[in-house]
């Protein structure tokens, strides 16, 4: 990164959409950082290899690969900030059940499967990763938090829950950059509406997604993310 002054916030990803998405505000909101995207294209927290012994470990190879293939070094990076879907992942076991679907289908208060077994233990894995992830402050030496969008980014932003195409997809990541891409205060407010923002600070934002079916419901708490920055602006402003 020789050459370069700005700070790198490194955000990982799940989806090239969810870059398209939010990529164009983050980069006006962190004006005065390097907004850089890792994007995973699936899940890490419930790959099958993945687990709460190995999670920390499986976040660090993603955040070296991606400054090894940039060349950044770790006193570039400010902070790795990891999004993600909670997939309605949370819920206990008796509100998985079987049906003649395709694709996993999230209602208010079940996730239907065809194959409920399997859900349960990716659902199993998917809670023992994040409940690791959630609390590591750190990743190799690096300031490190993860973030939420319930059931997913799409259900958040534009309250839309079905399943949606590549290209559904991406007409509303079009759409939200059009609406909000150099309009970061908009943004922030919107994020922050009462309607699905989580109360509270990061820490009872977690405990509030693993009870019951919120993780099935409509929530987010990244817009934590804003109330930090916000702070760090006035500490600086003293």
């Amino acid at each position: 990164m020789d050459g370069k002054t700005k700070k790198v916030i490194l955000f990982i990803v799940e989806g090239p959409t969810d870059e398209d998405t939010l990529s164009p505000v983050l980069k006006e909101i962190f004006h005065d950082k390097e907004v850089h995207f890792h994007v995973v294209h699936g899940d890490l927290t419930t790959e099958r290899k993945t687990n709460s012994a190995n999670a920390i470990k499986t976040v660090h190879e993603h955040i070296k690969a991606e400054m090894k293939r940039y060349g950044f070094r770790k006193s570039d990076i400010l902070k790795v900030v990891h999004l993600i879907d909670t997939d309605g992942a949370f819920i206990t076991d008796e509100h998985v059940v079987e049906g003649d679907v395709k694709k996993l289908c999230y209602e208010e208060d079940r996730i239907i499967s065809s194959n409920p077994q399997a859900t349960i233990e990716r659902n199993e894995r998917k809670t023992s990763v994040l409940q690791r992830l959630y609390s590591a402050a750190i990743i190799g030496t690096l300031p490190y938090a993860v973030y939420y969008f319930s059931r997913n980014m799409e259900h958040v932003l534009h309250n839309i829950d079905g399943n949606l195409s590549d290209e559904e997809k991406m007409e509303y990541a079009d759409r939200f950059d059009a609406t909000y891409g150099k309009i970061p205060e908009a943004f922030i407010k919107y994020l922050s509406s009462l309607d699905f923002a989580v109360p509270g600070d990061y820490e009872e934002s977690w405990h509030f997604i693993f009870e019951g079916l919120n993780s099935l419901h409509r929530h987010s708490n990244l817009h934590l993310l804003f109330s930090e920055k916000r702070a760090e602006n006035a500490r600086r402003e003293g």
